[in-house]
């Protein structure tokens, strides 16, 4: 099986540790990035499937990221995860093409949800 490539974009060092031991152990490629210029770095040496991006990151708004990730390609899918989540950001995320968004903190058959239905709607 081709192992999907995934990014994980959070300023929280425990969280992104987590989800990429989560991911990690579910048989993901996992790359991490704590801010923006962090993320480009990632995405020169090789362009993710799937991303996972907080909201609040200290460079640069979630939502601006989620546009210029799509820009750069549409066939990304990306994850927004917030722990200040609003109705319109929520709303917003999906409107500028986020697949899913989730509440931080989150439970992690949350997040094997959204896997699953990343992987029936998309592969």
């Amino acid at each position: 099986m081709n192992k999907r490539k995934v990014l994980v974009i959070d300023d929280e060092k425990g969280i992104r540790d987590l989800l990429c031991d989560f991911l990690d152990r579910r048989g993901y490629q996992v790359s991490s990035a704590a801010d923006a210029r962090e993320m480009i770095i990632q995405m020169n040496k090789e362009l993710p499937e799937i991303v996972f991006l907080d909201i609040r990151l200290p460079d640069i708004d979630g939502l601006e990221l989620l546009k210029f990730i799509k820009q750069l390609d549409q066939e990304i899918i990306v994850i927004m995860m917030s722990a200040y989540a609003t109705e319109e950001i929520a709303r917003n995320s999906l409107q500028w093409g986020a697949f899913d968004y989730i509440r931080k903190p989150f439970e992690f058959e949350q997040v094997e949800r959204v896997l699953s239905a990343v992987e029936m709607t998309r592969f």
